[in-house]
């Protein structure tokens, strides 16, 4: 595992922007000014912006990156409706951030976890908007849906989803606040040196508001993803072309347990530009399991593009 560089934390400007009526919290780091195209950062569950940090660390400083809190993290708002967090509403805060902070109207889009999935979405239906896709231990969301159906392996290993939904853990919660069962993840982080002590304190407070359970679990609520489906396809697999054209990196911690390796593989005939960096021995995050090779394979895919990124 690589040692990280731990964050320079006073290089990152918090601000909040009005996206689609909400507010998000919104962090920016870099070279506002730039004419290279920003870096938009989606983060996953249960993260925040600041899962983005150490990598960008090891990043040129030429650039705008832009991490939000999505909605229904942190300190970004969090509405009550469930329809909300449909995967249309999601997307539309994607390109609602990308105009409020790319003055081209493109960004390099990253993300994690949820954020991958969701940014392969919007590269599918948005195209014009992403010059280039970078994907971190992340599917393609027909390929998830697919292998849902007919992968037994990625089905077990999405078996938590039904349990996340239920709101057992919304109800222990509220029945006794200090029944966090991500407390002991981001503690030990801390203990490795995977998170210092400030990020630490972001992740408690982010998730000291038992409502940030609902709204974050509301995602996959309000998602399509249905681990019965089958045999017939899902209706909204059949609404669009599904194709992604921009430029595209994966990368992929290859001790990942909830992505398996043959979704990862499926998901390549979804994309026309696919280039895939494996990370032997690093899990589902290598965002904090190995920052340095994280970077390092971003740098090069923008330095290969840099004749029109």
């Amino acid at each position: 595992m690589a040692t990280a560089q731990e964050p320079n934390w006073s290089s990152f400007d918090a601000g909040f922007q009005s996206i689609q009526g909400l507010t998000l919290h919104v962090v920016r780091t870099g070279a506002a000014d730039s004419d290279k195209i920003p870096v938009l950062c989606l983060h996953g569950f249960p993260d925040i912006w600041s899962v983005w940090c150490r990598v960008i660390t090891h990043l040129p400083k030429d650039r705008l990156y832009v991490m939000p809190d999505q909605r229904g993290y942190h300190l970004s708002d969090k509405p009550k409706e469930l329809e909300d967090y449909a995967p249309e509403i999601l997307l539309e805060d994607i390109r609602h951030l990308i105009l409020a902070n790319s003055p081209g109207g493109k960004v390099v889009l990253v993300g994690h976890d949820w954020g991958g999935v969701l940014a392969s979405w919007f590269a599918a239906i948005y195209p014009e908007h992403v010059a280039q896709l970078i994907l971190i231990n992340a599917v393609h969301p027909v390929a998830l849906q697919m292998a849902l159906m007919t992968d037994p392996a990625q089905k077990a290993a999405s078996a938590y989803m039904p349990a996340l939904t239920s709101g057992a853990f919304e109800a222990a919660w509220l029945k006794d606040p200090t029944s966090n069962p991500f407390k002991n993840w981001y503690h030990e982080a801390q203990t490795d040196g995977r998170m210092g002590p400030v990020e630490t304190a972001l992740y408690e407070a982010a998730w000291s508001d038992p409502d940030r359970w609902r709204a974050a679990i509301d995602w996959y609520r309000a998602s399509p993803f249905d681990l019965a489906a089958g045999p017939e396809m899902p209706a909204w697999i059949n609404e669009r072309d599904w194709t992604i054209k921009a430029p595209t990196l994966l990368i992929w911690g290859e001790a990942d347990t909830v992505f398996t390796t043959n979704t990862r593989d499926s998901m390549a005939t979804y994309f026309t530009q696919l280039n895939v960096t494996r990370l032997p021995g690093i899990g589902h995050n290598p965002l904090r399991d190995d920052p340095v090779s994280v970077a390092k394979a971003i740098h090069i895919f923008l330095d290969q593009g840099k004749h029109h990124v």
